[in-house]
């Protein structure tokens, strides 16, 4: 009866704590990106006064996140293995070059999940990202773009 009752108080801590659908005219908060098409890396932040902001990518929900602390509430990310929503503050962060802008980061719900994925790269949780690293993200892809743009010569090798 007890365990019941604990998975009843459960459910109604998350039925009031829920992400919700991010319409299709979306914009990305922080470079104006529509996020619709980028469903795999969809983020939100709802704020403290209970609007919602989008992101097309985590990178980005979490650059929000640290210019605007005091404002937000809940983070949401989707988990890069099962694209379940997932809490975004106790998310697993692995560095990745495929995301909508370059550079970004793949969240997942378990540890083991997340090294398994990372191989040998290094697993981030929210409070090792700072505003410097995500800035050092955004800049991987404007450098990688100007060295395709002067990179004339193409044999297969990066």
């Amino acid at each position: 009866m007890k365990k019941f009752v604990s998975s009843i108080f459960v459910f109604f801590i998350f039925a009031f704590s829920q992400p919700i659908e991010i319409p299709k005219d979306a914009r990305c908060v922080v470079c104006g990106m529509k996020v619709y098409k980028y469903t795999k890396f969809h983020a939100q932040i709802k704020m403290h006064d209970g609007t919602y902001k989008f992101a097309e990518s985590p990178k980005h929900a979490l650059k929000f996140y640290l210019q605007n602390k005091d404002k937000v509430k809940e983070i949401w990310v989707k988990d890069f293995k099962t694209g379940r929503w997932i809490d975004g503050t106790k998310a697993y962060y692995v560095p990745i070059h495929e995301g909508p802008m370059g550079m970004d980061l793949a969240p997942f719900k378990s540890l083991i999940q997340a090294k398994k994925f990372a191989k040998n790269k290094k697993v981030f949780r929210l409070k090792d990202i700072t505003l410097d690293y995500i800035n050092h993200l955004d800049g991987e892809m404007h450098h990688k773009d100007h060295h395709r743009m002067h990179n004339t010569h193409h044999d297969g090798h990066h």
